[in-house]
């Protein structure tokens, strides 16, 4: 019978396969990297708030504010306890393997927190190690590109360029873009330093094939 119980004790709840976000409360933690950041850690399995600081790079009494705010708004639940002297280690775990979150419901996209996050690391990274930046132009198009102090090891990188693509070429190319960042993705470990990657292009908006076409 005690057997029985300390089992059912550890019995984690249901995990539902998605939840649709229907409240414009719930899908403010989406768009704080942050808080995205703590509660999609709690997807693959059930961690108690030490490892999830750990893990999460957040401070404790920070974390305590979200995840009660995530127990609240019903996206995460308390899996289980784990008894020990004094109160007991208490873990945490997402509702659902995926949330889907209505794009009218975003207050901003999911990428304009961690944008803001990047530039503010590049600035930091480049400042100490670019002495400044060459403005040019060749036969595809402007060019910028930052002159770098040769005695130091670069951590940070930034480009940018101007390209004319075909269709078939922009879509081969967001293939391979992606490609890329899937491999390294894959080569990532826990223990190595965390870098924050952002890969994007779009065509420019007000131009047409046919003014693309137009010379002189």
């Amino acid at each position: 019978m005690r057997l029985q119980a300390r089992l059912a004790a550890t019995k984690e709840p249901a995990m539902l396969e998605t939840i649709e976000i229907d409240d414009p409360r719930a899908a403010r933690p989406f768009t704080v990297p942050r808080q995205r950041r703590i509660l999609l850690s709690l997807i693959p399995q059930a961690r108690s708030l030490s490892e999830l600081s750990r893990l999460t790079d957040t401070p404790l009494n920070l974390l305590h504010h979200h995840v009660a705010r995530f127990l609240r708004l019903g996206l995460v639940t308390m899996a289980r306890q784990q008894p020990r002297a004094g109160a007991p280690i208490k873990y945490y775990r997402a509702n659902a393997r995926s949330f889907v979150v209505p794009a009218e419901l975003m207050a901003s996209s999911p990428g304009a927190g961690m944008a803001g996050q990047l530039r503010e690391q590049l600035d930091r990274s480049l400042s100490q190690a670019v002495t400044g930046f060459v403005f040019t132009h060749d036969d595809q198009g402007p060019r910028m590109r930052p002159r770098r102090d040769p005695e130091l090891r670069a951590r940070a990188a930034e480009l940018w360029l101007d390209l004319r693509l075909s269709d078939a070429d922009a879509e081969l190319f967001s293939r391979e873009l992606s490609g890329l960042l899937h491999r390294f993705e894959a080569r990532a470990q826990p223990s190595q330093p965390r870098y924050i990657v952002h890969a994007a292009f779009a065509p420019v908006a007000g131009e047409t094939r046919s003014s693309r076409k137009r010379t002189g």
